[in-house]
């Protein structure tokens, strides 16, 4: 009788190891959406959901677009500051300017006091940005340096879409996923196959890199993936070689989806200290029906917590969940997110 009891707690303990994670109670972070409303709808749904939010205030041309960007975010977080939180970020529109380094560093300064907790930096600097002489802009450009060391001081992370995914410099038909064609097709401004006299995608990363190099002590958060979506090895040397840097998946999960399952299974394990969930969901002050939201995130979380075989609009053939653990489940879709991005 005392040997049944012995393994009793055993078999409990068993029991709830394979028991499965309950999506509704677990805590969730999305670390990368848009929110470009007043609408309290997707704060209200991120509840329903138990999901808080961290909205990006992106794009650096034009003042006026940030400000409107700003305005929304700041609204949501003042309106639900245990849901929404928010990323400012910089603008370019007058760099030509003597003053443009403290200028900036003032709109910073104050966009902190104003309950920014994060500084996006976006693709159209390497990608859009030109001197007088047509040579582009990138993100390691002398001209950031005072202001990354500023943003280092403050111990405020930056979230940095730099580049853009590896498809990007292929035709339509090659790209690995329908997600890339499809958007690409849309934007032929970015689509880079269609032209070959702007940067590369290796003189993109290698600018990011540089930049990281030269601010060692920066808190950098690589949006999707840090454009190495294509390939766990090549992300695993960057997140070896810079040891304050992690990424979000935000629209790149479809990207592990279609590499080696096992090989990316074993990858996330790996890094799992380093890796945040995001989504790059969004919404606009024309948005209504927001069940699309509610459909991804369970989609998502039916692939990081099951060995279903699935299926994704984004994918080209089917798949299998990659069932982690739950206590790695806690760091990418929870803790990892509380930790870099200090929500």
């Amino acid at each position: 009788m005392k040997k049944v009891f012995y393994f009793l707690p055993l078999l409990f303990s068993a029991l709830s190891c394979t028991r499965p994670v309950d999506y509704l109670s677990f805590p969730k972070i999305d670390a990368h959406v848009h929110i470009d409303t007043f609408a309290p709808d997707f704060a209200l749904l991120a509840r329903e959901h138990n999901f808080t939010l961290m909205t990006l205030v992106t794009r650096s041309a034009h003042q006026e677009h940030i400000d409107r960007e700003f305005a929304w975010a700041e609204a949501q977080h003042s309106q639900f500051p245990e849901t929404v939180f928010f990323a400012t970020t910089i603008c370019l529109e007058n760099r030509n300017d003597p003053n443009w380094q403290q200028l900036t560093i003032d709109r910073l300064k104050q966009d902190f006091e104003n309950g920014a907790s994060a500084v996006k930096i976006w693709k159209d600097i390497g990608m859009t940005f030109r001197d007088p002489d047509s040579s582009f802009i990138m993100v390691d450009d002398d001209r950031f340096d005072p202001i990354f060391d500023f943003i280092v001081s403050q111990g405020v992370p930056v979230i940095g879409h730099l580049g853009e995914p590896r498809n990007c410099w292929l035709p339509l038909e090659e790209m690995t996923v329908r997600s890339d064609s499809n958007y690409f097709a849309n934007h032929p401004e970015y689509h880079m196959a269609l032209h070959p006299d702007y940067p590369s995608y290796e003189a993109q990363i290698d600018a990011r890199d540089n930049m990281l190099s030269k601010h060692p002590d920066l808190v950098f958060i690589g949006a999707h993936l840090g454009s190495l979506e294509w390939n766990v090895d090549e992300l695993a040397k960057r997140l070896d070689r810079f040891p304050n840097m992690a990424v979000d998946m935000a629209a790149r999960i479809c990207h592990f989806q279609v590499q080696e399952r096992d090989k990316v299974r074993d990858f996330i394990i790996a890094y799992q200290d380093r890796l945040l969930y995001g989504t790059d969901l969004g919404v606009s002050e024309n948005s209504t029906n927001l069940d699309w939201i509610a459909n991804t995130w369970q989609h998502d979380w039916r692939y990081f917590t099951t060995d279903e075989i699935m299926t994704a609009p984004q994918v080209r053939h089917d798949f299998k969940g990659l069932k982690l653990p739950p206590a790695v489940l806690k760091k990418i879709y929870y803790q990892n997110a509380k930790k870099w991005l200090k929500i």
